[in-house]
């Protein structure tokens, strides 16, 4: 009995109650201010321009290119350079546990927590399952990489490179057409998850944190990555049906199921069937250029159409092997 009793309370210290009264406010205030934004977004767009994207408003997924872009990079950096600050090299600043390292680090986190959990109040119905899946995986990690005994910093850094490959992402379902943003996706995408593989197999050589944590991060991780890169291929061809930015895959990790504003989508399906027929109908005139190509000459007063009156001295013998071509011999109309 006292054996239970002293393990009891060496667990209540470790979790340290007040620690954890902070990171529960800290939670709460990034989700109220998610959902402020998404009603002030919401607001400024107007209903017109609200096409669904996988259940989610257009301003949704604004919102959440402009986090990645902008909040995300700053508040890594803060995090790193406070620990810096404070004498903490990057080798350790990645090993080190939220008690080590100074506030501002569980700011990134707040903030990661806060733009998944602006979407859940509630989930949209639309919603992909794997998309619902991912919210819930993002942030029961956030909440479990507060109370960890290491590698807070790695958590960290993980998922930062995760989120830099959904930014393209995020871009590539507001802009399906832009040449650009798909290379940039294509490209950032597989290196985001190379680094987030490499991140996962350094958090299983952390001892200090507990065998299934480690096993839970990881597993996480590789499926995470795996249902990404699995998108970005069917994406560029390489994987089944292309996914189309009209008819997109609904069972893709980040799936996009469109449901444009009417005008957009005709003009969108216009624009696509115009160029499908002109690439089933180019080659014919090169396939005809080709063929002319291949074809004997035609003397120049022939192919013009004008003759004239036909002479002697308007056109000259020319010898061929075995025979001389004469003037009578002339056929006209090949």
């Amino acid at each position: 009995h006292d054996a239970c009793t002293h393990c009891l309370w060496g667990a209540m210290a470790a979790l340290n109650f007040g620690f954890a009264r902070s990171a529960t406010i800290g939670l709460v205030a990034a989700t109220v201010i998610g959902l402020a934004v998404n009603q002030l977004l919401h607001g400024l767009l107007g209903q017109s321009d609200e096409e669904e994207l996988d259940g989610f408003p257009r301003s949704r997924w604004i919102l959440s290119a402009a986090i990645q872009a902008l909040v995300f990079p700053l508040l890594v950096w803060l995090s790193v350079m406070g620990a810096s600050g404070a004498g903490i090299a990057c080798s350790r600043w990645l090993t080190a546990s939220t008690s080590e390292l100074p506030g501002k680090s569980l700011w990134y986190v707040f903030s990661l927590f806060g733009s998944q959990s602006r979407d859940m109040c509630p989930m949209p119905a639309a919603t992909s399952f794997l998309m619902k899946v991912h919210h819930w995986v993002v942030t029961i990690a956030c909440v479990l990489s507060l109370f960890a005994p290491k590698g807070f910093g790695l958590f960290i850094a993980g998922t930062f490179v995760l989120e830099l490959g959904s930014l393209f992402y995020n871009m590539r379902v507001l802009y399906p057409g832009n040449k650009v943003i798909n290379v940039m996706y294509q490209t950032f995408m597989p290196l985001s998850n190379l680094a987030a593989l490499a991140g996962g197999v350094l958090l299983l050589s952390m001892k200090e944190v507990p065998l299934w944590m480690r096993v839970l991060y990881f597993t996480a991780d590789v499926g995470v990555c795996i249902g990404r890169q699995r998108h970005a291929f069917k994406d560029a061809g390489l994987l089944g049906k292309k996914a189309a930015a009209s008819q997109p895959d609904p069972a893709a990790q980040d799936g996009v199921t469109m449901k444009s504003v009417g005008t957009k989508r005709r003009g969108f399906q216009r624009s696509r069937s115009a160029l499908v027929a002109a690439s089933l109908f180019l080659p014919l005139p090169l396939l005809q250029m080709n063929q002319r190509s291949r074809m004997p000459q035609t003397p120049l007063a022939v192919r013009s159409g004008h003759l004239g009156r036909p002479t002697l001295g308007s056109f000259k013998a020319r010898t061929f092997p075995g025979r001389q071509l004469r003037p009578s011999g002339l056929r006209l109309g090949r």
